[in-house]
């Protein structure tokens, strides 16, 4: 099987040997075998997860937000069927609750089938799934966390198409040192809505920025926002905050497989050819 999406910078896979088909009531879903990449999960012909890709999009998706607060507790993922996002919150001591909120457990299914992360997340105590509209439940949500992890949808459409302020009702789900932390889906060279989101952003929020390298998005290059309540959040910031990463650094086995507590200013610069297309 040969895949590509209809964009006009999207990605090509040759080559796939397809694992699992079927269609839920929400979305059809493919799961795949490239030869040299490994998994890769197609939902509603959009490539969602490539195997050999996950390291630098979940660890810092979820890594680098937490180098800025102290001791995260509680974790909100909206999204994140693939269970990658919750499997890096959960290596956290300090966490105490993952509550993952996506509209179809067959993909938790389907990704605990194949991959050994994903029966460790279900089978951890800490771990709740909710499935559910992932709106729906903000709506409704009165909780409070520590990190919220967007790995679903487009959160500058819902505040305009919608109309609803998705980015200031994140904000009031967060504890006083909370953190939102979200790719804009868009690549980096589509400036005005990286623009766009950014603003709505800063109506609400402190905000910094990372360029992130995502294969499976369109235009590889995106930008991912960190923002929230946090005093400490700062695009010059050279040390992390977190208590977990400060003992990786004095020495403690490094559980990460991409992402290094040493290496925040480095994640948090923005090189001026970005910096010309984008609003800081």
């Amino acid at each position: 099987m040969d895949f590509y999406e209809k964009e006009p910078v999207s990605l090509y896979l040759s080559d796939l040997e397809i694992l699992e088909k079927l269609s839920t009531k929400q979305q059809q879903i493919i799961l795949c075998k490239h030869p040299f990449l490994g998994i890769v999960l197609i939902i509603n012909g959009e490539v969602q997860h490539i195997e050999k890709y996950q390291c630098p999009y979940h660890e810092l998706l979820v890594h680098l937000p937490a180098s800025f607060i102290q001791n995260p507790r509680k974790a909100l993922i909206i999204g994140g069927g693939s269970l990658f996002a919750a499997y890096e919150i959960l290596k956290y001591p300090s966490i105490e609750s993952v509550i993952l909120c996506d509209h179809d457990a067959k993909v938790l299914e389907i990704m605990q089938k194949y991959y050994v992360h994903a029966r460790c997340v279900m089978s951890d105590s800490r771990f709740r799934f909710i499935e559910s509209d992932g709106l729906e439940f903000i709506k409704h949500c009165n909780h409070k966390y520590d990190l919220i992890i967007n790995d679903c949808f487009n959160l500058l459409n819902i505040s305009v198409e919608k109309r609803f302020p998705i980015y200031l009702k994140l904000k009031q789900l967060l504890t006083p040192s909370g953190l939102c932390s979200d790719i804009i889906y868009r690549h980096i060279f589509d400036g005005e809505i990286t623009n766009d989101s950014i603003k709505e952003i800063k109506k609400y929020s402190n905000i910094v920025l990372s360029l992130v390298t995502i294969p499976e998005y369109p235009g590889i290059l995106h930008i991912e926002t960190i923002w929230g309540n946090n005093i400490n959040l700062s695009q010059t910031c050279k040390q992390v905050i977190n208590e977990y990463q400060k003992q990786i650094i004095k020495g403690e086995s490094n559980p990460f497989d991409f992402f290094s507590p040493d290496n925040l200013p480095f994640y948090l610069y923005i090189p001026p050819y970005i910096k010309n297309k984008i609003t800081i």
